[in-house]
């Protein structure tokens, strides 16, 4: 089934019905949200269309001059929207073993083509384990509050500091569900093939987003396995896939667009606060072999 068919059923193909989830979204933009969150609801409502294109509404740019050498990490990128309006939120994701930052690049200019701030980073030794990147995730989002402070930076008090996420791809996704354990201030992670063998993340209470493989031959089966130890009470999603491999995820093209499509509406949702993406969330995504999710 497509995913506008899948949508069609989930909200009903009467024009009555998508009149009133239309009208509930306003009134819970006008009514229940925050000041705060008002200011991440930009653009047109999200569609099954405009969270499946390989690019957003905003024009990305990218940089590495100026920016805080940070000592957990090693090289680094900064993408940002040069057409949105501030503040914006940010996330820092980090490659998986023997992996460079180029392994997980592109998820920087296409969230940053949706208005996310996005610092990708490569690893002081290829091969750190988990620990030191979760280390490596803190450190990278030190660099972005040092942006927000730096004259001459072009995120010179745009980014809201109080909105920020991590997230990482095998050892990386291992680190990230780390960092989000260690560190209730932040808003997301999203582990994309996680790798940290018999951990359990029984005090995780920050939203999370796994990405998973049946053909995964490095971490299948832990992508699963670790969701299954994060409290019942914390937002939780994992989309395992059938016949994906370790690599299908770290791109957000992965899947036909629907990598992106799950990550954007997620870090949407949960770090920005736009809950107009949330309905995408409950959707399940093309040949699952599993899914499971709490979130309403």
């Amino acid at each position: 089934m497509s995913f506008d068919a899948h949508l069609a059923n989930f909200f009903g193909r009467g024009i009555a019905a998508r009149a009133l989830f239309v009208g509930a979204l306003l009134t819970t933009a006008a009514v229940g949200a925050t000041n705060a969150e008002a200011q991440f609801v930009r653009g047109s409502e999200p569609t099954a269309q405009s969270i499946l294109q390989r690019r957003g509404p905003y024009t990305p740019k990218s940089y590495t001059a100026g920016l805080r050498n940070g000592p957990a990490y090693a090289d680094q990128t900064m993408h940002y929207p040069t057409d949105a309006d501030a503040p914006f939120a940010a996330i820092a994701i980090v490659p998986g073993f023997v992996s460079p930052q180029s392994a997980i690049i592109n998820w920087g200019p296409f969230l940053a083509s949706h208005g996310i701030v996005v610092l990708t980073i490569g690893t002081n030794s290829l091969t750190d384990q988990p620990p030191a990147r979760e280390r490596a995730l803190m450190d990278a989002l030190q660099t972005v509050r040092a942006e927000n402070a730096r004259a001459g930076s072009p995120l010179n008090g745009k980014i809201d500091l109080s909105r920020l996420a991590v997230g990482g791809w095998s050892m990386g996704g291992g680190g990230t569900l780390n960092a989000v354990q260690n560190n209730p201030e932040l808003k997301a992670g999203m582990a994309m093939c996680p790798w940290n063998p018999g951990t359990i993340y029984a005090r995780i209470r920050v939203p999370v987003l796994i990405f998973a493989g049946t053909a995964d031959v490095l971490a299948g089966g832990q992508g699963p396995s670790f969701y299954k130890t994060i409290p019942e009470s914390t937002p939780k999603i994992v989309w395992e896939v059938a016949g994906a491999d370790h690599f299908y995820a770290n791109d957000p093209a992965g899947q036909a667009g629907w990598i992106g499509a799950y990550g954007l509406s997620f870090l949407k949702t949960f770090l920005e606060g736009d809950e107009r993406y949330k309905q995408f969330l409950s959707v399940k995504g093309p040949n699952s072999a599993s899914f499971a999710s709490n979130i309403n």
